[in-house]
């Protein structure tokens, strides 16, 4: 059966969900302005009861927040994550998808601080191993390993990593979810 409503965020808790829905998945400093225009391309409405979201998700320690040249900022906490992690799937899951997808933009490693590693590894049987590494302060986010016939094609594999690695980081979350927003 086909849905005849648009999903909408009906208390101040759907509210607070969905932001710390949007903080865990951009994982990094986002200011406000920025956020919402996200919040934008995904509801309806802007109301007063953001600004009440906001505000207690940060004096209940879910979000950091700082202003810097005027411009408010906001990150998710480690309890923030925790919540997001078990209360998101209260969201509706094509509302969910359809805020990945526009917060899917602005995904980036540089800017979360990932450290990205990679190494090869000749193998028993003459092939290459690249083992292609991605962390942040909180931990792993990606740990791929791919096996080459030649050391020529594991060299190329590991700079085009290293040279690129939100590419190569979205590339393997689009084939593995199949979600074209990571592609973007």
């Amino acid at each position: 059966m086909k849905k005849t409503k648009n999903f909408r965020l009906r208390t101040l808790t759907d509210i607070k969900v969905f932001l710390l829905f949007l903080l865990e998945k951009i994982a990094y400093p986002i200011d406000k302005t920025t956020l919402m225009r996200i919040i934008a391309e995904n509801t309806y409405m802007l109301s007063f009861e953001y600004e009440v979201a906001f505000s207690e998700l940060v004096d209940d320690g879910h979000l950091y927040t700082d202003t810097v040249d005027g411009e408010t900022y906001y990150m998710i906490s480690k309890s923030g994550r925790m919540i997001a992690s078990e209360l998101y799937d209260t969201l509706d899951p094509a509302f969910r998808e359809k805020s990945l997808n526009a917060a899917a933009k602005y995904l980036s490693l540089a800017k979360r601080e990932a450290n990205i590693t990679s190494s090869v590894t000749k193998l028993a049987d003459g092939r290459y191993a690249v083992n292609l590494v991605v962390s942040d302060a909180v931990g792993e986010l990606m740990n791929t390993t791919l096996t080459f016939s030649s050391e020529g094609e594991a060299e190329e594999a590991r700079r085009n990593f290293e040279a690129k690695p939100d590419d190569i980081y979205r590339g393997i979350l689009f084939a593995t979810t199949q979600k074209i927003a990571y592609l973007r």
